[in-house]
């Protein structure tokens, strides 16, 4: 008999890669759904300052970080706003304790209240299920 639990810390990695899963997700559905501006509001409410990581960002993106928000050229609001991930690239998955075949392929996003409106549609424009395929791996295959 052997006890796999160990530490307990399978559970620890369990959670820490779902959640940066669920991140990910969360971030593609902001993406499609929101205009530049709307984004760039929601990481620089009223214009307060760049904290330090968001000054290294600018810095990554060739931007000039001794800026203020106000000052950013809505081209530079864009790119420090989106990260503009592929859906289609994405290899990041959900993780279980459990090896489960019928998990390794899912679609993701397919309930009611997981649909937008995708940022530059015209006024009117019918709602879009936001769903993509992923699926899980097991635990200790994770890159957590």
């Amino acid at each position: 008999e052997f006890n796999l639990h160990l530490t307990g810390d399978i559970h620890a990695v369990t959670a820490a890669n779902n959640l940066l899963a669920a991140a990910i997700d969360t971030r593609l559905f902001h993406e499609d759904s929101q205009s530049d501006e709307a984004l760039f509001r929601r990481l620089c409410p009223g214009n307060k300052d760049f904290s330090t990581i968001m000054k290294r960002r600018l810095v990554k993106l060739g931007i000039d970080s001794n800026k203020k928000p106000s000052e950013l050229t809505d081209e530079e609001q864009s790119k420090f706003a989106r990260l503009d991930f592929d859906k289609q690239t994405i290899t990041w998955q959900r993780v279980l304790d459990t090896c489960d075949r019928h998990l390794r392929n899912v679609q993701v996003g397919v309930g009611p209240k997981e649909t937008i409106k995708p940022r530059g549609s015209e006024p009117g424009a019918p709602r879009v299920q936001h769903d993509r395929a992923t699926g899980f791996d097991i635990t200790v295959a994770s890159e957590v």
